[in-house]
C-alpha cells in the first residue's frame, strides 16, 4: 500500500473517531436522562398495576376487560426513527415479527408501526398498515402518544380488534436491554404484573367498591391508564435505544482508535522501508559514479 493511500485512511478512520466520540457523548446524555425519566416513571405503572388488580374483579364484565370473541388483533410495535444504536432495532423487529407469526396461527394480526425503522422493516416485508407513528421524540410525552392512545381504545370499542398487543424493548440497564410483548387490551393483571416488574399480592385481589359508578371509572380512568401504559412502554424503548445507541458509539470509537493505531504502524513501516529503499539506491549510484 502507497504511503499516501495509507495517510488518507488514517484521516478517514481519524474522522470517524471524532464523529463517533462526539455521537457517544451525546448519547451519553441522552442515556441519562432517558433512563432517569423511564425509572422515575416505574413506582407510577406499579400504582396503576395495583390499582387494576384492585378493581379487576369488579369490572372485569366491561368492554375494556372483558375478552371477546377473537377475530382479528392489532399489534403496536415500538422502534426508533434513527439508527446508529447497534442491534437496538433489528432485535425488537425480528421479535416482533416471530411473536406476530405465532398470533397468525389464531387470527389475523395488524401491525401499527410506531418509529421510521419499524415502518421501513414491515414494509420491506410486505406487511400493509393503515397507520403508523413517527417522531416522538427523544424521551416522549403523553401529549405526543395521546392520538396513539385515542385511536387504539376507539377501535377496540367499536370492535375493529379484540386484542391489543404492545411491542417494545425494556430496558434492564445500560448494557442490556430485551424485546417484549404485553397484551394492552383487554387488560389483565397477569399482563400488567410482569410488565410493571411487580409481585403479585394476595390482598390485591380483593373486590373493590367504586364510585361514584364503575362506568364512569371505564369511560374517565381506563383510557387514561391505557394511554399510560403506552407512554412507560415508549420511556423503556426510548432509554433502551440511546443506552444501545451509546454503547454502540463507544465501541465504534474504541474500533476507530485501534484502526488509527494500526495504519499508523503500517506507514511507519512502509515510511521506513522507502527510506532504506532510498539510502541503498543512493548507496548504489554511489558506487557506480565512484
Amino acid at each position: 500500500m502507497e504511503l499516501k493511500e495509507i495517510r488518507l485512511k488514517i484521516e478517514s478512520v481519524a474522522n470517524i473517531h471524532k464523529l463517533t466520540g462526539a455521537l457517544e457523548t451525546l448519547s451519553a446524555l441522552k442515556m441519562k436522562k432517558s433512563q432517569k425519566i423511564a425509572l422515575e416513571s416505574r413506582p407510577f405503572a406499579q400504582r396503576l398495576g395495583r390499582l387494576i388488580r384492585r378493581v379487576e374483579p369488579t369490572l372485569r364484565d366491561k368492554v375494556k376487560l372483558r375478552k371477546r370473541k377473537l377475530r382479528t388483533a392489532l399489534a403496536v410495535v415500538i422502534a426508533s426513527d434513527r439508527g446508529f444504536c447497534g442491534s437496538f432495532n433489528q432485535n425488537i423487529l425480528k421479535n416482533a415479527e416471530n411473536e406476530i407469526k405465532k398470533l397468525e396461527k389464531k387470527s389475523p394480526v395488524t401491525v401499527l408501526p410506531v418509529g421510521k425503522k419499524a415502518i421501513a422493516f414491515f414494509k420491506k416485508r410486505g406487511r400493509e398498515f393503515k397507520r403508523s407513528v413517527v417522531g416522538v421524540g427523544d424521551y416522549g410525552t403523553l401529549e405526543e402518544l395521546k392520538p396513539l392512545a385515542d385511536f387504539i381504545i376507539k377501535a377496540y370499542i367499536a370492535s375493529d380488534y379484540q386484542r391489543v398487543y404492545l411491542m417494545w424493548t425494556d430496558f434492564i440497564s445500560t448494557f442490556r436491554q430485551k424485546p417484549k410483548m404485553m397484551q394492552l387490551l383487554p387488560l389483565e393483571w397477569k399482563e400488567l404484573k410482569e410488565f410493571a416488574h411487580q409481585a403479585e399480592t394476595d390482598a390485591e385481589s380483593a373486590e373493590t367498591m367504586i364510585e361514584p359508578s364503575a362506568e364512569m371509572l371505564v369511560k374517565e380512568i381506563i383510557p387514561q391508564m391505557v394511554m399510560y401504559l403506552i407512554y412507560q412502554c415508549v420511556l423503556e424503548s426510548n432509554a433502551s435505544e440511546h443506552s444501545a445507541r451509546m454503547t454502540a458509539m463507544r465501541n465504534a470509537s474504541d474500533n476507530a482508535r485501534e484502526r488509527v493505531a494500526e495504519l499508523t504502524l503500517e506507514y511507519n513501516k512502509a515510511r521506513q522501508e522507502q527510506i532504506t529503499k532510498e539510502v541503498c539506491e543512493i548507496s548504489s549510484a554511489k558506487e557506480v559514479l565512484g
